[in-house]
């Protein structure tokens, strides 16, 4: 008997997937390309292109076993929890509220730099309490800082494009230099072939999330301002002073 409303891939869909994976940087996994794209389609106006993407990937050889799909499930699955942080996280109940948060720290330490969390923090004015905890231990400690199938560097490309394509510049240009913090970039000095390979992989992501939105339609365009202009990664050293002194 036939499945009851089956998912039907989306014309293009094969193709554009095909363009994300060879767009998407090596350094960042093999599979970080369709983790992106997850990423990107989860907000696209036609809701059904994530069970799309799911679909396509499942008809594969690479995805071809019963293993392979579970596997598969379970990472998109992660995918869509991280996206809830990045829209207003649940409340959680924990056992060790202190590990969390220490986890939190340490993540958000990597992405922003120690020395510079003070002062972001202190921007809030009253509200920086609340937004230090909500932050430090349920945003990071407990959802963007669980490595259990998204490694660290895939988890903030998830978190870089997904604040794209909300169209909000400020924190767009943070993500856009959390990326090439997990990438290795330090300092101010932009001359190096490191840091020029570095901003050349944020550029490559940033490229591959452009394809997906572009893909998605006219009114994903606008609603995520790409027609206005996502942040440059030459803005990082312009607006923000650098990548950060701290250690890698």
């Amino acid at each position: 008997m036939a499945a009851e409303n089956p998912i039907i891939i989306p014309k293009g869909l094969p193709q554009l997937c095909e363009e994300i994976k060879k767009t998407v940087p090596k350094e960042l996994g093999d599979d970080a390309w369709y983790l992106l794209l997850a990423a990107i389609l989860i907000h696209a106006p036609t809701t059904t292109h994530l069970a799309g993407l799911y679909s396509h990937l499942a008809s594969t050889a690479e995805f071809s076993t019963a293993e392979a799909q579970t596997e598969l499930s379970r990472r998109l699955r992660d995918v869509l929890l991280k996206e809830v942080t990045l829209i207003g996280a649940p409340q959680y109940l924990i056992t060790d509220p202190e590990a969390t948060k220490a986890r939190g720290v340490a993540t958000i330490n990597t992405i922003y730099g120690p020395s510079l969390l003070p002062d972001i923090f202190a921007s809030f004015g009253s509200h920086s309490a609340d937004i230090q905890y909500m932050e430090l231990f349920t945003v990071y400690g407990i959802y963007l800082s669980d490595y259990a199938l998204i490694s660290p560097i895939q988890t903030e490309m998830i978190v870089f494009v997904s604040i794209l394509t909300t169209g909000l510049r400020g924190p767009g240009l943070w993500h856009t230099r959390a990326m090439g913090r997990m990438f290795g970039a330090r300092g101010t000095d932009e001359s190096t072939e490191k840091m020029a390979k570095i901003k050349n992989l944020v550029r490559q992501v940033k490229l591959a999330a452009i394809t997906a939105v572009e893909w998605c339609g006219p009114e994903y365009v606008a609603r995520s301002k790409l027609d206005k202009g996502w942040p440059n990664v030459g803005d990082v050293l312009r607006e923000l002073g650098g990548w950060g002194d701290d250690d890698l």
